[in-house]
């Protein structure tokens, strides 16, 4: 699925660590973070603390990580110098979006440990030595105490990033200054999060919080001018779709789920059944290219483990990654 331009400021934030900005803290099990805006209609979380702790993780991509990082040698040395170590500090990060295809709309929200104090010169000094890079405002709270959000100007961009420490445990990080606002007034009155879609908190609320990493969508988010060009059964299958969460837990070996709530029971079957004939399509292929092209064969594995059901208006897919799999390529890599 291609990515609205609303989600190009997820990516873009990853700059901030040209700054030395990386913050995290618990999320409590099950519940909706408190900082996550009324009109999100499609979140991801990701579990770093899971991701990093798992087996696999560490078995295959720790040390190469842990190098990728100490060759971004300006990086390196700022978090050497924050005393903030992302393989043991950075616990989980959540980014929501709205409807529409705003660019100035969305919130970001890290969880996990840092220092605020360092954090803070940190900024006040890349302010001052970077002031076009770098911009301060003080905003007012609305209880005759003021907010300090930075705004951090990224280079070819149309929209500048705007940040704001929440707390020693969290950092928001908005292309939007008044998301980042809210969200810090919501922190403030500590009430439970509530989003304009009581269907959609409710699916959220589900979610599975142990997964390494999982979505959570509403249907007509699907729909925007990444669907244009969409072939129409892919088009008339995302129509039937009411709303879609799903993620993925790395354990010993990758387990994928994906629960789709369609608009009716009829749209549900319908769904599964396209569903399994493009599965068995998908795998006549790959067993008819697979004596040609020894690459295929991990995919192949793959998709011989997927199964989907229908109850309801839901349908669910469920498949996994097994570890021999995975070593299997990886050797094909080396």
């Amino acid at each position: 699925m291609l990515l609205q331009p609303r989600w190009r400021f997820a990516l873009s934030a990853c700059c901030l660590a040209a700054f030395g900005w990386v913050t995290a803290g618990p999320l409590p099990a099950a519940e909706l973070d408190v900082h996550v805006p009324p009109d999100t209609e499609m979140l991801v979380t990701v579990n770093v603390r899971q991701i990093v702790d798992s087996d696999l993780f560490k078995k295959n991509s720790l040390a190469p990580a842990k190098n990728a990082l100490k060759d971004l040698n300006e990086v390196d040395d700022v978090l050497k110098d924050l005393g903030f170590d992302p393989f043991k500090d950075l616990d989980r990060v959540v980014v929501a979006s709205p409807g529409g295809d705003a660019l100035d709309k969305g919130l970001m929200v890290v969880h996990g440990k840092f220092n605020l104090a360092k954090f803070k010169a940190r900024g006040a000094d890349a302010a001052r030595d970077n002031g076009d890079s770098l911009k301060i405002h003080k905003v007012g709270d609305g209880v005759g105490g003021q907010l300090t959000i930075y705004e951090v100007v990224l280079p070819d961009q149309d929209t500048s990033l705007f940040v704001a420490l929440a707390s020693e445990k969290t950092m928001l990080v908005a292309p939007g200054k008044d998301y980042v606002v809210d969200a810090l007034k919501r922190g403030k009155a500590k009430k439970k999060a509530v989003l304009k879609s009581k269907a959609f908190q409710a699916l959220v609320e589900k979610m599975d919080v142990k997964q390494s990493a999982s979505i959570a969508v509403m249907g007509k988010a699907l729909r925007g001018e990444a669907l244009d060009e969409a072939p129409k059964i892919v088009k008339d299958l995302v129509g039937k779709i009411d709303a879609l969460g799903g993620g993925l837990t790395l354990g010993d070996d990758v387990k994928f789920e994906v629960v789709i709530s369609a608009k009716t029971a009829a749209d549900a079957t319908s769904f599964k059944d396209s569903a399994d004939k493009g599965l068995k399509l998908g795998l006549a292929t790959l067993l008819l290219l697979g004596n040609e092209r020894k690459e295929l064969e991990a995919v192949t594995e793959i998709v011989k483990t997927i199964r989907t059901t229908a109850k309801g208006k839901l349908v669910t897919i469920r498949g996994r990654v097994t570890d021999e799999v995975i070593q299997g390529a990886l050797k094909k890599d080396e």
